[in-house]
């Protein structure tokens, strides 16, 4: 018994780590999955996976100045935009995700879950809640419509500022008596007013980020420089590997090509742990230019992918379309459809369990067009989520303020309908006259007291909307909270709600959960349930 080793000392480092993640995380809510319908993963067959922020983490400042500095110049090169837009700068801070761009009006609006819009932003002029209501009052929001776009994707942050920056730059040159050329308004518009095309603002810088993507150069430098672009977190293969050891099958599904998805998972996976010999054994499906969201609604055929010729990468290698009745683990997919995918995995609708990052491409249409199960991983949820923390009693007070208003809301509605009944009574011939007196005499006091309740209620408005508004801030200066606006969730809360059935900071938060974990949502609430619940606690109290 003396020779034998300490079993301790034996323990495999990676269990280690994985045991000591779990013993600290559960009392992080910043790095927890949370649920919005429940989800048993022992019943999960088949586990997929986006690559671009989800399995490849990338470092946000260095890669969205890329993006925005190669975008600058493709403006400048193919559409003859002038050279001094190199000058104005790239701000990080200046967007967050979930915004909407009226591409007609050059507006960047924050909308709630009833697509009210709560805070809006022309160039880098952020507009009054009373200016923003003015523009757009009375009219309906039609987000399908060409006008509007989505900034839905981290992708999408360097694109956004690079707009408002532009229409900044214009209205300068405009003022200046300068060339508006290449965005000149058109001249059979209707809205005089304009002075910037800004819709063909918006589709220029749209065009030629989407150009920078496709051709290469934004992922060449890349490549070329990964631990400044990439962040290799070790604990991604881990991750893999527990869902593995679990007895699930693992996909790709990415809309990139093979050159760049085999350099980007080569760099997260390769050598990572000693039971893959590369980055593909971790995976039992491998599907690149899967063209998502399309691939969920479309029925574009399977190629297989030659990777042994990375001169044909980005083409639709092979002529003929896969036929093939199962996946195999020694091919690399492209293209496809979700119809397809299902019959050649041999697994379908709730057994399957896809995580991304992009709340539209990965998450909403594959929610929409199928029944597979969704975890959206959203980086900004860890900020949200320490904001809430270190602002809780601010928070706790705005609630407060908040339950003060529904109150004297009710008070004033009974006072109202005490007030109707006792000038209906009063108008009684019955009456004698000193009946009627005294009747009028309590009307004109209720009236009295629902003026007051009445000016109350507007001054505890304004002050609780001031009091929120600048809390909001200490989140985002501009924008305010990711997920909420004042006592609404916002249109990127609601979706996250209505199609990610859990959602979490980061993939890596998967390692905390066994792999027969019972994700359980919380009970959903409509408004006369939360009325019951609170008559109920006031009965309480009262006993």
């Amino acid at each position: 018994m003396l020779g034998m080793p300490n079993i301790f000392q034996q323990l495999d480092l990676r269990l280690k780590k994985l045991l000591q993640s779990t013993k600290t995380a559960i009392f992080d809510p910043s790095s927890a999955v949370y649920t919005n319908r429940d989800l048993n993963l022992n019943q999960i067959l088949l586990v997929g996976f986006d690559m671009d922020y989800t399995l490849a983490n990338y470092y946000h400042q260095p890669m969205e100045q890329l993006q925005y500095q190669l975008t600058v110049e493709y403006l400048i090169r193919s559409k003859g935009y002038p050279d001094d837009i190199r000058e104005l700068p790239y701000d990080p801070n200046l967007i967050i995700r979930g915004l909407v761009v009226d591409k007609k009006n050059g507006y960047l609006l924050k909308l709630d879950t009833h697509d009210r819009i709560w805070r809006a932003m022309y160039g880098r002029r952020q507009l009054s809640l009373e200016e923003a209501a003015d523009l757009y009052a009375n009219q309906k929001i039609r987000l399908g419509s060409s006008q509007y776009s989505s900034l839905d994707s981290l992708f999408t942050m360097s694109e956004a500022c690079l707009y408002c920056n532009l229409i900044d730059y214009f209205e300068e040159r405009h003022s200046q008596g300068m060339s508006l050329n290449p965005v000149e308004p058109l001249l059979d518009q209707t809205d005089h007013n304009r002075i910037i095309n800004t819709a063909k603002l918006f589709d220029d810088v749209r065009q030629s980020i989407d150009a920078i993507h496709s051709d290469g150069s934004l992922k060449s430098i890349i490549t070329q420089d990964m631990p400044t672009y990439i962040n290799a977190d070790p604990d991604i293969a881990l991750t893999l590997h527990k869902f593995r050891k679990a007895g699930k099958k693992l996909f790709l599904l990415t809309n990139s090509y093979w050159s760049y998805t085999n350099c980007v998972m080569s760099y997260i996976l390769g050598g990572k742990l000693p039971e893959y010999a590369t980055w593909q054994s971790y995976f039992d499906i491998i599907i690149v230019g899967a063209s998502k969201p399309s691939f969920f609604v479309d029925k574009k055929p399977f190629f297989e992918v030659d990777t042994k010729n990375p001169a044909q990468m980005i083409d639709q290698v092979g002529s003929i379309a896969v036929n093939d009745a199962e996946f195999s683990r020694h091919k690399v997919y492209m293209g496809g459809n979700l119809v397809d995918f299902e019959r050649m995995a041999k697994c379908k609708g709730e057994q399957i369990l896809y995580v991304g990052d992009h709340i539209y491409g990965d998450i909403v249409l594959s929610k929409k067009e199928s029944l597979w199960r969704t975890c959206l991983v959203v980086e900004e949820l860890q900020h949200e989520i320490n904001f809430s923390i270190k602002y809780a009693k601010d928070l706790d007070r705005a609630s407060t303020s908040d339950a003060k208003r529904l109150s004297l809301d009710d008070e004033i509605r009974q006072r109202r309908s005490l007030l109707f009944h006792i000038e209906v009574a009063a108008k009684n011939n019955d009456l004698e006259p000193k009946q009627i007196e005294h009747l009028l005499k309590i009307s004109n006091k209720l009236r009295r007291e629902l003026e007051d309740s009445q000016n109350m209620l507007h001054k505890l408005d304004k002050k609780s909307y001031l009091f929120q508004d600048k809390l909001e801030r200490e989140f985002h200066s501009v924008w305010g909270r990711l997920f909420r606006e004042q006592n609404q969730l916002s249109r990127f809360g609601a979706q996250v709600t209505y199609y990610a059935c859990i959602y979490t900071s980061n993939l890596i938060n998967l390692l905390q959960y066994s792999s027969k974990h019972i994700f359980r949502a919380s009970g959903d609430f409509m408004s006369h349930d939360m009325a019951l619940i609170n008559t109920a606690q006031l009965a309480k109290k009262k006993r």
